[in-house]
């Protein structure tokens, strides 16, 4: 091969051996080259598909929304709750003339009908009062006298932003033509609204559902 004496010559031996050598560094930097090339490629296809993953996450965040923002857009105002149209001192203000408007209206004598209309006028609308005095009150024999021990006002749904209302809850007492005591609760619906500048009861219902 090549004229080398393998037998006879030390140098063509050392010459086959070089020869041989160099032919398995090619091979093996060759394999090493292709080897490594591939591995490149799944490195970028795993970084690449790790990069849309990625993506396709935060779009899909993006895409829901918090459950705050939910909370409070499904929640909204409550059309029906006074608090939000009113004041925290006009809601007092209006708690105060529902009693005292009560107190005064509630307590009855048969033997002085209008004595609880006039009693009451300072704090209803002039509307009201002549509705009032215009209708009378009539109460059965057994309700011949009434008076008022205790108030206890109750919230309402109430979806108007000019009159506020109250429920008025009174317990008491009525006496009969004939002496006899039995104990009393009534419920007053009031709607107070401001009337140049000062709150008026307007209305006045008693033992309605609400």
């Amino acid at each position: 091969m090549f004229g080398w004496d393998f037998q006879n010559s030390k140098s063509d031996r050392i010459k086959l051996f070089l020869f041989l050598l160099v032919i398995f560094l090619v091979v093996g930097f060759g394999v090493s080259t292709f080897f490594r090339s591939l591995n490149k490629e799944e490195v970028a296809a795993v970084e690449q598909n790790s990069k849309s993953t990625e993506e396709l996450t935060k779009q899909v965040d993006s895409s829901v929304p918090n459950s705050d923002d939910s909370e409070s857009a499904i929640e909204g105002p409550n059309d029906y709750d006074q608090t939000e149209k009113f004041s925290e001192e006009e809601l007092e203000a209006t708690k105060k003339l529902a009693v005292q408007f009560v107190t005064a209206f509630h307590n009855y004598n048969a033997d002085k009908p209008q004595e609880y209309l006039e009693n009451a006028k300072p704090y209803m609308t002039d509307a009201l009062y002549e509705k009032m005095n215009r209708n009378g009150r009539r109460e059965v024999l057994e309700r011949s006298y009434l008076t008022l021990k205790e108030t206890n006002i109750t919230p309402v749904v109430n979806k108007s932003s000019l009159v506020v209302r109250w429920n008025v809850m009174v317990t008491g007492e009525a006496k009969s033509v004939d002496g006899k005591i039995t104990k009393t609760e009534d419920w007053y619906l009031i709607g107070v609204r401001d009337v140049d500048g000062e709150w008026k009861v307007e209305d006045v219902r008693v033992n309605v559902p609400n």
